[in-house]
């Protein structure tokens, strides 16, 4: 150091002392700041200083309301006495030339107008459009008529009232009093109806629309005269800070509670609207979105009143009232979201039960995606009134944490959206390729024709895309909160690959089942057999398949266990019936009456779609102890055989009888000889014994 120093001139030696000095300053500063941080109060600390200031407040606002009664009335005789808006019967004065300008320009107005109203009051809407239309069209004759009455009342209190004091106080007793009540009113009737629910755009009864629109109403005309007395007190000098907006903000919240309360089954009913069949989701939330709305007041009110207790003024009365409007109104909302949804939604292809839950799912799939982006507007609009710009936390110039909290949001809505959009596009898919529901037989005996390919195949695919989805979703939110997903992806392979070696049956029967729907070996609703085990398939899952049997015992058969797969229900169905008649039947006879019954079938109505070649015969099958055989024929489409057996096992006996033709039924005969002397009931009891050594011998089993 003294090598360099004495190398260095004065100035250079000057400059480094006085870094050095610099240096040494910023050092010890840097220690007071730790000192200082370590010193400080900690997060509980914090918590119990701000409940004590709560506390303070809360038990000061009730010591001042005394004084706070004393500063209203106080501040009212003022304003009798003419010290705050000028002498008391000029400002009565101004005000009744305000509202007799005013309530005319309106009058003139509504009876330009008349005739539109006359229409709207004598015409009944037909659907939802003419609705919409009617209440639109009312609304905009009465806010246009209080429009003209705010605009003529500000110009006749600028030109007739020449004083600006008492020009204020009856421009603010007509808006507060008078002008901002009936604002309310008008929008209530808009979305309420109370006097016609014809013209109601929410499912709501008489009583809780007309308790909803009347409660309300007054709860701003009140709310309007609290504000007006609040400038009369700052007019009079009297202090209306602090302690009013409390009493007053309890007072606007209690009332509101009470009257979600009261009205807490009629919102339920909003909220569920004309659903005939609401989804569980749905029921649950409609009936707990009261109680939330009521907790959400009371906190609301109260975190007002925190804030305000810590310094902090950025939630005031106006932006927390704005809040409680959206969330009280918010079924009100979501109402009118089902509206649109229901002209959105495309009407339903095809018919039958299928097509019908595909187009249902359709709904419901619209209606999630509506409330998503409804949820993520109201999110938005509460964060603009408590002054967040949630988008802007995104961007870059916003933290990293809070861009990586976004960006992880936006992931977890994009994963839902697509797995609405694939849900969208099954349901369509199953509603376009699913045929009517066929009528089963009664007398079915197994089932019927299957569906569709796509219908089979269908349902697995979106079981495949759902994990997919849920799966990348999950990855990708994991890794924009920080997280490696490296090494999840390497143990879920090492999972696979165990399962691959210790689940070799498990991996037999997946494989076997892509094979077997590669193939289009069955689909939904065929009756087939899996090698001994028989029944109609109610279910395709990853590796087995579910079938109901004959007598309704459900068969679960894993793929890898098929030895051989017959399929019953393909297309076409071929049934043979056979009939044993006399050796001395004319068989060609029984032909042409086989032809003759298959032909009138092949006629009949119930029949003629699913005959697909009709009855005939086929002549002699096979020739027994007993007589001939003879064989017949028909085809039909699968699982509809059944009937048609039935019809014509009832037409050949009929036929048989009318043209005399018997069933061969099985015979004894007992030849005696010529010179036996038997009488008749020694003949019938040797017959007897005959006939049950026959029926003994039939019964004995086969040999080998």
């Amino acid at each position: 150091m003294e090598k360099l120093v004495s190398d260095l001139d004065p100035e250079q030696v000057e400059a480094l002392t006085d870094l050095m000095t610099l240096l040494q300053q910023s050092a010890a500063a840097n220690g007071r700041t730790e000192n200082v941080a370590s010193d400080g109060p900690g997060l509980l600390q914090q918590m119990q200083t701000a409940f004590s200031n709560f506390s303070t407040m809360v038990i000061g606002h009730f010591q001042d309301l005394p004084d706070l009664f004393s500063g209203m009335i106080s501040s009212i005789g003022a304003l009798v006495s003419g010290t705050v808006a000028g002498p008391i019967h000029i400002l009565i004065g101004a005000i009744a030339i305000i509202l007799a300008a005013g309530f005319a320009a309106e009058f003139l107005v509504n009876r330009l107008t008349a005739a539109k109203r006359d229409t709207i009051q004598n015409k009944s809407p037909e659907n939802l459009f003419e609705t919409v239309k009617l209440v639109s069209t009312r609304a905009g004759l009465d806010l246009g008529g209080l429009l003209i009455f705010a605009l003529v009342a500000l110009i006749v209190g600028r030109i007739a009232i020449f004083d600006p004091v008492t020009r204020f106080f009856a421009l603010q007793a007509v808006f507060w009093i008078v002008f901002m009540p009936r604002l309310i009113a008008a929008l209530l009737r808009f979305a309420l109806a109370p006097n016609r629910s014809e013209l109601r755009l929410v499912t709501a009864d008489d009583p809780t629309a007309r308790s909803l629109y009347h409660n309300f109403t007054t709860l701003f005309a009140v709310v309007g005269v609290a504000f007006f007395l609040r400038n009369v007190m700052e007019g009079a000098g009297a202090e209306a800070g602090g302690t009013f907006r409390f009493f007053v903000g309890f007072g606007v919240n209690a009332w509101i509670i009470a009257v979600i309360w009261k009205a807490r089954h009629g919102l339920t009913s909003i909220i569920l609207g004309d659903d005939e069949d609401p989804t569980s989701g749905l029921e649950r939330m409609a009936r707990f979105w009261p109680y939330f709305s009521m907790a959400f007041i009371a906190f609301n009110w109260l975190l007002v009143q925190f804030t305000a207790s810590m310094g902090v003024e950025a939630l005031t009365a106006g932006r927390s009232l704005a809040v409680i409007v959206l969330v009280v109104f918010a079924p009100f909302l979501d109402t009118m979201v089902r509206g649109i949804v229901s002209h959105i939604v495309p009407p339903m292809q095809g018919d039958g039960p299928v097509a019908e839950a595909a187009h249902l799912q359709t709904r419901h799939s619209y209606v999630r995606i509506a409330r998503v982006a409804l949820l993520a507007f109201l999110i938005l609009v509460v964060g603009r009134i408590y002054g967040l710009n949630l988008l802007a936390l995104g961007g870059d110039d916003g933290s990293a944490v809070a861009r990586n909290s976004v960006i992880f949001l936006l992931i977890l809505a994009a994963g839902y959206l697509a797995w609405e959009v694939t849900n969208l596009w099954v349901a369509h898919q199953l509603a376009k390729d699913s045929p009517p529901a066929e009528t089963q037989d009664d007398d079915a005996e197994m089932g019927g024709a299957g569906k569709s390919r796509l219908a089979t195949i269908l349902p697995l695919m979106r079981v495949v895309l759902q994990v997919t989805i849920i799966t990348l979703t999950g990855l990708l939110a994991l890794s924009q909160l920080g997280i490696n997903i490296t090494p999840l992806l390497a143990g879920a392979g090492v999972i696979g690959l165990a399962i691959g070696f210790g689940a070799q049956t498990l991996v037999q029967d997946v494989v076997s089942g892509v094979f077997f729907l590669m193939d289009d070996a069955f689909r939904l609703g065929e009756f087939i057999d899996t090698g001994g085990t028989q029944g109609t398939i109610e279910k395709i899952s990853i590796r087995s398949l579910q079938l109901r049997g004959t007598k309704g015992a459900v068969h679960i058969v894993p793929y890898g266990q098929i030895p051989k797969l017959t399929n019953l229900s393909r297309d076409w169905v071929i049934m043979k019936l056979k009939f044993t008649v006399p050796f001395d039947t004319d068989v060609e006879k029984v032909r042409k009456l086989f032809k003759k019954i298959g032909q009138e079938i092949m006629e009949m109505e119930e029949f003629k779609d699913d005959l697909l070649a009709p009855f005939k015969g086929q002549g002699v099958a096979d020739v027994d102890d007993v007589g001939i055989v003879v064989r017949g024929k028909f085809t039909t489409k699968p699982g509809k055989q059944f009937g048609v057996r039935k019809e014509i096992y009832k037409r050949v006996q009929k036929t048989f009888e009318e043209n005399d033709i018997q069933f061969a039924r099985k015979e004894v005969r007992v030849q005696l000889p010529e010179n036996a002397n038997l009488d008749e009931k020694q003949k019938e009891a040797l017959a007897s014994a005959a006939a049950a050594a026959s029926a003994a011998e039939d019964k004995k089993p086969a040999a080998g």
